[in-house]
């Protein structure tokens, strides 16, 4: 099942506070979400990976994808120390050193000891941290459990953690694209599809006044970021970039919503996509943000 919204919220908060602070950004990482998480993964951990693929946030790391995930994790506990029952794999580390395994036949979190013999205050190997990965990511990375593994008192992820909401309020995007790709495999946006169908001469007179009116609406009242003109952001160097509105841009929405029901008049396909997460923020201002996708090469 996918990630709760309060753990997705919290780690697009998380990459959001490390992307503008240079120096937190030096000791924890959150990457950007994968677009094909691998298949031969617990669904648990794909659904981490589509918001976060991969990260360092403390002392925990969770990795882009198993690791050796043939191997038993439990293997080099001393002769007569039993195992828990299971097919495990290890999906990151604690303090760079204790594994964290998921068992795949339950979802369960457990931390191993990578050190054999046993550290802990009880003297176990390996302990159950929650059971499922989503419980673990809510109670000991972005939880108030977190110092139980940390065990530094100068952890600066565990007072950031307590203040992601406070550092980086998230904001909610829409963007109106082409339902399918074109042949670039790119999708265009809702006034781009518009201006298409008013340059083929399918618009009725009345639409095409409509198309006019509201084209220059538009660009009297926002910024216009297709002008050559404008100085937003280098097309050449990123033309996967994508325009997102502001979900509270009311004013806005409500005249892309009139270049919806004109689409919808001439069956050109469109879907609306909704995100807190659009990608690396090129340009913003009000009403609206140009982002290009995570995982692009500037």
């Amino acid at each position: 099942m996918p990630l709760p919204d309060t753990i997705t919220h919290r780690l697009i908060q998380a990459r959001l506070l490390l992307n503008s602070d240079r120096g937190l950004a030096m000791n924890h990482q959150v990457w950007g979400p994968a677009t094909e998480p691998p298949t031969t993964i617990h669904p648990d951990h794909a659904d981490v990976l589509l918001v976060a693929n991969g990260f360092v946030l403390g002392v925990v790391r969770l990795n882009d994808g198993p690791w050796l995930p043939d191997w038993n994790p439990f293997a080099a506990l001393p002769p007569g120390r039993d195992t828990p029952p299971g097919t495990w794999y290890v999906v990151g580390d604690v303090h760079d050193v204790d594994l964290l395994v998921l068992n795949e036949d339950d979802g369960s979190i457990w931390l191993v000891d990578g050190e054999p013999g046993g550290h802990w205050p009880d003297g176990t190997a390996y302990r159950r941290l929650a059971d499922s990965l989503a419980t673990f990511l809510q109670d000991f990375v972005v939880g108030h459990r977190y110092r139980e593994l940390s065990e530094l008192p100068d952890d600066d992820w565990a007072h950031v953690n307590t203040r992601l909401d406070e550092l980086q309020p998230l904001v909610e995007y829409v963007r109106y694209e082409a339902s399918t790709p074109t042949r670039r495999m790119s999708y265009p946006g809702v006034v781009a599809l518009a201006n298409g169908l008013a340059h083929s001469k399918r618009l009725t007179p009345e639409d095409q006044a409509w198309w006019h009116t509201h084209n220059d609406l538009l660009n009297g009242t926002y910024p216009d970021l297709t002008a050559a003109d404008t100085p937003t952001y280098d097309r050449e160097r990123h033309p996967d970039a994508r325009t997102y509105f502001r979900a509270d841009a009311r004013d806005l929405l409500g005249i892309m919503r009139g270049y919806l029901e004109l689409l919808d008049r001439y069956d050109v396909g469109w879907r609306e996509v909704r995100t807190y997460d659009p990608g690396r923020i090129l340009y913003a201002d009000a009403v609206q943000v140009v982002a290009e996708p995570w995982g692009t090469t500037c």
